[in-house]
């Protein structure tokens, strides 16, 4: 059993409400029971104390003065204990086979759909919020599976689950909170889709949906592969696309994070290369489609209701269609992958002199 501790804003619906209502499903860790402390005054019950008698300095010029929040101290008990996706210092144990990596990430994305289709959008999909089990459990329970079997065929196992998705924090309940578009961030920089980190930067309102949080996963595997690569060839040519990416995910500087997007455009990879472009292409149909509803959507908040519903479930169809067109793609090139029994096969069918340039 594992124990998180965490200090939530009041009123915010909490991490174990939002497990509660998936216990069981397919790529979700379960919850064991979760507890608030109401008690502002106890010991570490609150961020009372820090914020008393505390100086709080002006960031930016967009920085917004406003009382901090007070936050409680919120305990989740989850019945699932995952490993990160990769431990780098340790090669044996801590870095799973090139298909058990892309697999753990269609479970957890799977696992996201389930939590999509149960009313909740996570909103923070990094390297750390997928994990992954040393051996596959039994999940028969999944809300997603009547609509990706017809994609995915019969031969696809979609109830023995590898990953899983965990930490909710940024999560929100996205069907009792109608999608607006506003200039709040939620997610890690380097995995945020380049859709959102554009309008970031542009300190533009915009919507975070759930093809924003696929298109993350994507960034996802990019950062396992960079590192990985890093780990098991030998990369000496500064310039090389890897270590550009590299310095590229390990920036705050919104500027800098962009420049993923054209660095990605010469990714040398062969093994992985062509899910990756495939990937890409949805986000990126997916964020014309979704620029276009945003212009639409801006101009039905000054009409009626129903003009803005009708917008809203166009959104909702589409993060369903990106959802299949995702995972489909995963499951296609998963097979291809699987003929790679190590890392250093990947290597070797890349050769170190692709990797260094």
């Amino acid at each position: 059993m594992v124990y998180k501790f965490s200090y939530q804003t009041k009123g915010h619906s909490t991490e174990g409400d939002l497990l509660s209502g998936s216990l069981g499903q397919f790529g979700i860790v379960d919850i064991v029971g979760s507890y608030t402390c109401t008690l502002e005054d106890a010991p570490f019950g609150s961020t009372v104390h820090h914020i008393r008698n505390s100086t709080f300095w002006r960031l930016s010029d967009q920085f917004v003065e406003r009382p901090p929040d007070n936050r409680y101290l919120h305990c989740t008990a989850m019945a699932l204990e995952g490993l990160p996706l990769l431990y780098s210092s340790d090669v044996e144990a801590g870095i799973p086979s090139p298909a058990e990596l892309l697999e753990s990430i269609l479970h957890a994305m799977i696992g996201h759909y389930n939590l999509y289709l149960g009313g909740v959008l996570h909103r923070d999909i990094s390297n750390g919020n997928i994990l992954r089990l040393w051996e596959p459990i039994e999940r028969p329970h999944s809300r997603s599976a009547s609509l990706l079997r017809p994609e995915l065929g019969d031969d696809v196992n979609l109830s023995s689950c590898r990953g899983f998705l965990a930490d909710l924090d940024h999560a929100i309940e996205w069907r009792k909170v109608p999608p607006t578009a506003s200039r709040d961030r939620s997610g890690t920089l380097p995995f945020i889709s380049l859709r959102l980190v554009n309008a970031w930067a542009a300190n533009e309102p915009t919507l975070h949906t759930a093809a924003d949080d696929l298109e993350s996963f994507m960034w996802v595997l990019v950062w396992l592969l960079v590192h990985i690569f890093k780990k098991f060839a030998t990369i000496t040519v500064d310039s090389a696309t890897i270590n550009r990416l590299a310095r590229a995910f390990s920036s705050f500087d919104t500027g800098t994070v962009l420049t993923k997007e054209v660095i990605l455009r010469l990714w040398r990879d062969k093994v992985f290369r062509d899910l990756i472009r495939e990937w890409r292409m949805i986000s990126n149909d997916s964020g014309v489609f979704l620029t276009q509803v945003e212009e639409t959507l801006s101009a039905a908040e000054l009409n009626d209701m129903d003009s803005q519903k009708r917008e809203w479930d166009r959104i909702e169809k589409h993060c369903g269609e990106v959802y299949i067109k995702f995972i489909r793609a995963g499951y296609a090139h998963l097979e291809n992958i699987r003929g790679y029994g190590d890392w250093k096969a990947v290597i070797d069918k890349n050769g170190e002199s692709l990797l260094n340039r």
